[in-house]
């Protein structure tokens, strides 16, 4: 079921970025001649308002065909899509990330009012020879505050410590019914972090006991944090694209593909709600910025020829424009395969596929 949940999740972003496309191209008198959702076998399709509707196997993508779409086949009627003015087909084109950004922040939103889990700062081991370990900090310790400062969550704690390297910090400890006060000296070590940056960060020498609290954010005030979030989200996509394209990231370990969404997919779904509605969020922005990637078979694309159209005066030529679309395409489907295989690879997906059949 967490399988078909993911399906389900990937096909509903899908489908609403598509949506975008489709609802803004009516309102602005592009007839629309075919909606289609995913690859593959189509499992039903019908017609309605001018339109065919299809719905394929595969919810991994999808498109909406306009009428008079491509130059071959225009003939300047007014309710084409070449026939309206740059403007407009900008419109129609952006609506697809713009409806994905909004879906992330209404998804992420709505899991900050319902409650998502956090991970406490309760201690389920201590390292030997760490600083943790000299102090006297035992399995089962929670720590309440560090310098004073509370300490709600193991990502407090983690910040709180990396950002003190050999400086001695005064923990406040809660050991079953007594609170005990300890000085830690975090240990400097050099470590790569998420984006392959060198950094010196503090270690104290302990693991989480893997306990989790439900946060629920009031309403109103969940609006803030959830656009802190997006906003720290988008940073976070944009330095990964800097770190890949120096280096100092490896694809094998950062990029995923179709198959590895749909394991993280069916394993938040495991989770519970709130959880597959956090990573729905992330998948979400994430379609968004990669669909305004400035390569031609992307929205991005297709917006770049439009900014060159009105700058220029004359729309770019259709050769132009096909080679691009080609080389492009050549491209993305090497990516494509690329992460597919290294999805497989990374997820083991071979060795569960055996121990299954030997199993059965």
């Amino acid at each position: 079921m967490s399988w078909l949940v993911s399906a389900v999740v990937l096909g509903a972003l899908v489908l609403v970025h598509e949506l975008g496309h489709f609802l803004v191209a009516r309102w602005s008198g592009v007839r629309v001649t075919r909606f289609s959702i995913g690859f593959g076998p189509v499992l039903c399709r019908w017609t309605r308002g001018g339109t065919e509707y299809a719905l394929s196997l595969l919810p991994l993508g999808g498109y909406v065909k306009m009428a008079g779409e491509h130059r071959t086949e225009a003939t300047n009627a007014p309710g084409e899509f070449l026939s309206q003015s740059p403007g407009i087909r900008a419109r129609i084109v952006l609506a697809g990330p713009l409806v994905n950004s909004l879906v992330s922040i209404l998804t992420l939103w709505v899991v900050l009012v319902i409650g998502y889990p956090e991970l406490l700062p309760t201690v389920g081991r201590v390292l030997e020879g760490t600083p943790a370990q000299a102090a006297g900090v035992q399995v089962g310790d929670r720590i309440l505050a560090i310098e004073g400062e509370p300490v709600h969550t193991w990502d407090d704690l983690t910040r709180t410590v990396h950002d003190a390297p050999d400086r001695p910090l005064a923990f406040t400890l809660q050991r079953g019914e007594a609170s005990v006060a300890v000085t830690i000296t975090p240990q400097a070590k050099e470590l790569r972090d998420a984006f392959g940056r060198l950094q010196r960060v503090g270690l104290v020498g302990v693991a989480p006991s893997g306990a989790f609290e439900t946060r629920r954010v009031p309403p109103l005030a969940a609006v803030g944090e959830t656009f802190a979030k997006q906003i720290e989200w988008t940073g976070q996509i944009g330095l990964s694209l800097v770190s890949l394209a120096t280096g100092r990231m490896s694809m094998q370990e950062s990029l995923t593909g179709p198959i590895g969404i749909m394991y993280l997919t069916s394993e938040a779904a495991r989770m519970g709600f709130g959880s597959l509605l956090y990573l729905m969020s992330i998948f979400s922005l994430s379609l968004a910025i990669f669909n305004l990637f400035p390569v031609p078979i992307l929205d991005g694309g297709h917006l770049a020829f439009l900014a060159a159209e009105k700058l220029r005066g004359r729309p770019v030529s259709v050769t132009v424009q096909e080679k691009a679309a080609q080389v492009s395409f050549a491209l993305l489907l090497l990516l494509a395969v690329f992460v597919c295989v290294n999805d497989v690879h990374r997820l083991g997906l071979f060795d569960k596929l055996q121990g299954w059949w030997r199993s059965n």
